[in-house]
């Protein structure tokens, strides 16, 4: 974003807070409630999540017009850079007793005019089933379901998890004032976070859903769109589970990402 751009936007922010202040007559002990509730967001370890839930859905929709590639979604507040790097073939780092329904996820990677592209890099994490996200959670061992892994030569990919839950975000610091206040629910319908990485092609960060799942249609953060939700298949054939090694039903879900190039400015070295 350039320095134009960045007072054009800040400016007319100012301005439209202003006579938002001025159309609802807010005191001044209102505004101190206001921003004791932004503040305080951060100092209970909150950090984006306020604004992840009221204000990230939005940018992310005026990010996808115009866009060749596949949708883009949200990142939520729980990424982290660095997760381990897998080995084939890919499992997402687990417990020995790991909770869950096995699932399998799977799919490939392909430019917009069908060319399907080898050694991507996909950074995956997700939370367990109950709900918690390692290196957040203290009572999840670090990197828990998290992790990186390539496509394949021939584009695709498979990594195995667990099918995540819904769960609720964090309800006890000031986003959960807000909501309470507005009469909201905390829930979040269950999902995969994802970024998608190729050098010749701008990162994707994605998030996906699960058909006929809880919260699709009332996420609180408001962040489900058609194009990210995915069909589960469960699997409880002989066949199937021999094939796979397993003893007990599992699931299956495909997804095909679409990279789009990066511009040829975006690709040159910064000075």
């Amino acid at each position: 974003m350039n320095i134009d751009r960045t007072r054009t936007i800040l400016e007319d922010l100012e301005q439209t807070l202003l006579q938002f202040m001025r159309r609802h007559r807010v005191t001044h002990e209102e505004y101190r409630c206001a921003t004791n509730i932004l503040v305080g967001s951060t100092k209970a370890g909150e950090e984006s999540l306020l604004y992840d839930v009221f204000l990230e859905a939005e940018a992310t929709d005026n990010g996808n017009i115009d866009k060749q590639g596949s949708v883009e979604a949200i990142e939520g507040p729980f990424y982290l850079p660095n997760a381990p790097t897998l080995k084939a073939p890919y499992v997402l780092p687990q417990r020995r007793d790991e909770v869950g329904d096995v699932l399998f996820f799977r799919g490939s990677v392909s430019s917009p005019d069908g060319v399907l592209l080898a050694g991507v890099e996909i950074d995956m994490w997700q939370a367990d089933a109950e709900g918690r996200y390692s290196n957040v959670h203290p009572a999840v061992p670090e990197w828990n379901l998290r992790g990186r892994f390539r496509t394949d030569p021939d584009g695709t990919f498979e990594v195995r998890t667990i099918v995540p839950p819904p769960y609720e975000i964090p309800k006890d610091g000031p986003t959960g004032v807000v909501l309470n206040t507005l009469g909201r629910h905390f829930f979040r319908p269950a999902h995969l976070h994802l970024k998608v990485r190729h050098p010749r092609y701008t990162e994707l960060t994605s998030q996906l859903y699960f058909d006929g799942g809880a919260y699709l249609d009332s996420d609180v953060a408001n962040a489900v769109r058609k194009d990210l939700v995915m069909r589960l298949m469960r699997r409880d054939r002989p066949n199937d589970l021999s094939i796979r090694g397993l003893h007990n039903p599992y699931f299956e879900v495909r997804y095909d990402f679409v990279l789009e190039p990066r511009r040829a400015a975006d690709m040159l070295p910064s000075a």
